[in-house]
């Protein structure tokens, strides 16, 4: 299965993790911004698609634990809008 606690780079720009129970996922940032506004776009290898929205002045970091995190946050692909989760636990 592999190491579960690192990240990996592939080859179209996603990088691919692990979440705490093994399911691989991959990531990539919508957005050049480090900071603000913008979306981090989660896709699972069974081809489930995730959106987070990064608040205004939210911090774009990719640690493991900032991936796990967002991805347990992050609202399906075609959501309605307005169901955001709210950013107020920090």
């Amino acid at each position: 299965m592999g190491d579960r606690n690192k990240l990996e780079p592939l080859p179209d720009g996603f990088v691919a993790f692990r979440t705490e129970d093994g399911q691989r996922w991959r990531h990539k940032d919508v957005a050049e911004a480090r900071v603000g506004e913008g979306y981090r776009l989660f896709i699972s290898d069974s081809g489930e698609e995730r959106r987070y929205v990064f608040g205004p002045k939210e911090l774009h970091d990719a640690t493991l634990f900032d991936l796990r995190h967002q991805l347990n946050r992050a609202q399906p692909v075609g959501q309605r809008e307005g169901a955001a989760v709210d950013r107020t636990d920090g």
